[in-house]
């Protein structure tokens, strides 16, 4: 922390506005840096020091000012909270860049640590807005090469790759890879000069490359860097006129949010996303939105409307000729939907079925999902105060677990452990949380 000679009246005024205790500022830091993959422990006595005039190390002074902005209801600057510019939370230097400075800016920050804050104003994504490609002059084509039908093929495949790859193994073994593809050999063919038709394909498997990124960054639970991409992920649909595309961003976004606990942004997102998706759009692709769309609604208590989704789904995928690419779509996702709708909604016993019918009919190539669905099935089943079933499906995630490297299977791993330390009287419960305890002390990343 560096020092400074005055108190932070900026900070002051803000804390005192916001209506935030010390201890209430800090939890809310620690909050926001879980968000974005950063533990902190900071407590009423950092914010004192804070108060008095000392600055932080990045990147608590953007999760400072974005903990105010939330609180407030309005944008709130470093600068604003009294502290010095920092890299993540200033919209203005952020939006003035393209999507392929904006990867630039993305593999920097990657290779320097943790550096973006998720935030609120993130979320507010823009409107459709089909062929917002950015002026010619700041593609700054390279004239030594001509992007064509092999680059487009590589491109292409490799998205495939990295999809089936990512949900076999899990995000941390594919992330680092993703990112260095996008930040090389994508970038240069972006910036290169090609046909139309050619660039406009480019484009589109550029931002399901993005979208897969925010999706790896999302399971690595560093939220904010899996903001930026999905991000970069809008601007590169929004300039290959690809509405569909934007539409599976605006529906990751809304996931994302609504993991988080900002139900409200969820909802508004997963919205737009149905209002985006072309008319055109084929039937599972269709039951892929309004299936989010349910969730958001059930969280919101609106009944008829998530269950109106839910049926809207149902009638689309049983309408359905054809499986589209990436992202995947299947009964056992809309089942998965429908156990969290009905789980909101109250149902408890459907809410059961559906989320057994999810792990059975989840593809085997899904392996990180199936492992995440046997530990929230038995975290539903608990709660229903049935140990033994639950105490059978957690061990099937654990049988799982040591073959994937995943930030929200870490998570669950804690999940489990901290609900089954009470029941550790039971020979079910102590066999179950011995054998937690040791995968705990696996690496929870690849090298």
């Amino acid at each position: 922390m560096a020092d400074r000679s005055a108190p932070n009246t900026r900070l002051i005024r803000l804390q005192r506005e916001a209506g935030l205790s010390g201890e209430e500022l800090a939890r809310k830091v620690n909050a926001a840096g879980r968000e974005m993959g950063v533990p902190l422990r900071y407590g009423r006595a950092s914010v004192s020091q804070w108060r008095s005039g000392t600055r932080p190390r990045p990147p608590v002074p953007d999760l400072i000012a974005e903990v105010l902005s939330r609180s407030l209801g309005r944008s709130i600057t470093v600068a604003d909270a009294g502290f010095t510019e920092g890299p993540g939370t200033v919209p203005s230097q952020e939006d003035a860049l393209d999507a392929v400075a904006r990867l630039d800016r993305l593999s920097a920050s990657i290779d320097r640590g943790p550096e973006y804050v998720f935030t609120l104003h993130g979320l507010a994504a823009p409107p459709w807005r089909p062929g917002a490609a950015p002026p010619a002059s700041r593609r700054r084509p390279y004239p030594m090469m001509r992007v064509g039908r092999s680059e487009l093929d590589a491109a292409e495949a490799m998205l495939d790759v990295f999809s089936a790859a990512e949900a076999l193994h899990g995000a941390s073994r594919v992330a680092p890879f993703l990112q260095e593809y996008l930040h090389r050999p994508m970038a240069l063919w972006l910036r290169c000069p090609s046909s139309t038709d050619t660039r406009r394909r480019l484009l589109r498997t550029a931002a399901r490359l993005a979208y897969l990124g925010g999706f790896a960054y999302f399971d690595l639970e560093e939220h904010g860097l899996a903001q930026r991409f999905y991000r970069v992920s809008l601007l590169f649909a929004a300039e290959a006129d690809d509405a569909w595309g934007y539409a599976v961003t605006l529906r990751a976004m809304s996931v994302q949010a609504f993991s988080l606990g900002h139900h409200g942004p969820a909802l508004d997102l997963s919205a737009a996303a149905v209002d985006t998706a072309p008319r055109a759009t084929d039937h599972v692709s269709k039951a892929f939105l309004r299936g989010q769309l349910a969730v958001t609604r059930a969280r919101q208590g609106d009944r008829e409307s998530a269950i109106g989704c839910l049926r809207s789904a149902e009638r689309h995928m049983e309408s359905a000729t054809s499986r589209p690419g990436p992202p995947a779509y299947h009964w056992a996702a809309l089942a998965h939907q429908r156990a969290v709708v009905r789980d909101l909604l109250g149902d408890r016993r459907g809410a059961t079925q559906d989320f057994v019918n999810a792990v059975r009919w989840r593809p085997s190539s899904e392996r990180r999902s199936t492992a995440l669905l046997y530990a929230r099935l038995a975290e539903h089943q608990l709660s229903g105060g049935e140990l033994e079933p639950a105490a059978v499906n957690w061990h099937r995630f654990l049988d799982i677990y040591p073959s994937i490297r995943s930030g929200r299977a870490r998570t669950a791993l804690a999940v489990l452990r901290a609900r089954v330390r009470p029941h550790s009287a039971h020979a079910s419960g102590r066999y179950l949380l011995a054998r937690a305890t040791e995968l705990w002390r696996l690496p929870s990343k690849a090298p």
